[in-house]
C-alpha cells in the first residue's frame, strides 16, 4: 500500500486513515500463480468535527486494529445506516461514527496500534468483558488469542500488572454489584448468574473486594435498588 508515495506493508487487521487530497495505490505483490489474488479494497469516508470532544487533531496513517469484534461491528452498523432509504436517521449515523473514531483514538492511547502482540492482551481482556459472567478458564482465554497458557499470562500480567483470573474475578464482582443494586433476584441467583461455583465463594471474594458482605451491601443501598410492581 502507498499512500502519497510511501509504501508501507499492510496485513490482516491493519487500517489505513487518510485525509481529503491523499493518493494512494493498493499493490497485491508479485503473483505467483495462476490464480488471481482475491482481494477488495473497501473504505469508509466521512467527515467529523472534533471540536470539543477531545479527540485528537492527528492519526497516524497505519493502525492495526486486529479483528476486533466490537469495531468490525461499528462499521457494519455505520454502513447499514447508510444503506437504509425509508429509515435514515443522520443522527445515528453521526453518532456511530463518532464512536468509531473514539474506538480509533483508544486503540492508539492503549499502544495496541502500533505492533499486533500489544494487541493479544487487549483482545484477552476484551474476551474476559464478553463472557465473565461462563466458567471461563486461563485455557478458553490463552486459546481465543491462539496463544498458549504460560505465554498468554505473561502478556496479560504484563500489560496490566495482573493475571487473567484475578482480572476475571473482578469482572464477575463488578457485575454481581450491578445485579445487586437494580435487580431483585436472590443472592444466590446472583452468584451463579455471574459464574460462581458456590454462594460462599462469591461472598467471600465479594467480602474481600467491597469491604463488606452481599447482603450488607444490598442492606446498605437499598435506595437504588427497583420496586417491585
Amino acid at each position: 500500500m502507498a499512500l502519497d508515495g510511501v509504501e508501507q506493508e499492510y496485513h490482516a487487521g491493519d487500517l489505513m486513515i487518510a485525509v481529503p487530497g491523499n493518493d494512494y495505490h493498493l499493490r497485491t505483490g508479485l503473483l505467483t500463480t495462476d490464480k488471481s489474488p482475491r482481494c477488495a479494497d473497501y473504505y469508509l469516508s466521512c467527515s467529523l468535527d472534533t471540536g470539543g470532544d477531545g479527540m485528537p487533531d492527528e492519526y497516524p496513517c497505519k493502525l492495526h486494529i486486529g479483528k476486533d469484534d466490537h469495531f468490525l461491528n461499528l462499521c457494519k452498523n455505520i454502513i447499514y445506516e447508510k444503506r437504509k432509504i425509508t429509515d435514515s436517521d443522520l443522527q445515528i449515523q453521526d453518532y456511530l461514527t463518532r464512536l468509531l473514531f473514539l474506538s480509533i483514538r483508544r486503540f492508539i492511547h492503549s499502544g495496541t496500534s502500533s505492533y499486533p502482540k500489544a494487541y493479544l492482551p487487549h483482545k484477552m481482556k476484551d474476551y474476559i468483558e464478553q463472557h465473565a459472567t461462563e466458567q471461563l478458564t486461563l485455557k478458553q482465554v490463552a486459546s481465543n488469542v491462539g496463544l498458549g497458557i504460560s505465554r498468554a499470562s505473561e502478556l496479560f500480567k504484563t500489560t496490566f500488572g495482573r493475571s487473567v483470573i484475578d482480572y476475571v474475578i473482578e469482572v464477575k464482582l463488578n457485575i454481581a454489584r450491578e445485579h445487586i443494586l437494580y435487580e431483585n433476584s436472590s443472592l444466590e441467583e446472583i452468584a451463579y448468574s455471574c459464574g460462581f461455583g458456590s454462594y460462599t465463594h462469591f461472598s467471600r471474594m465479594f467480602s474481600s473486594r467491597f469491604g463488606q458482605s452481599p447482603k450488607e451491601y444490598r442492606q446498605n443501598n437499598t435506595a437504588y435498588m427497583p420496586r417491585k410492581l
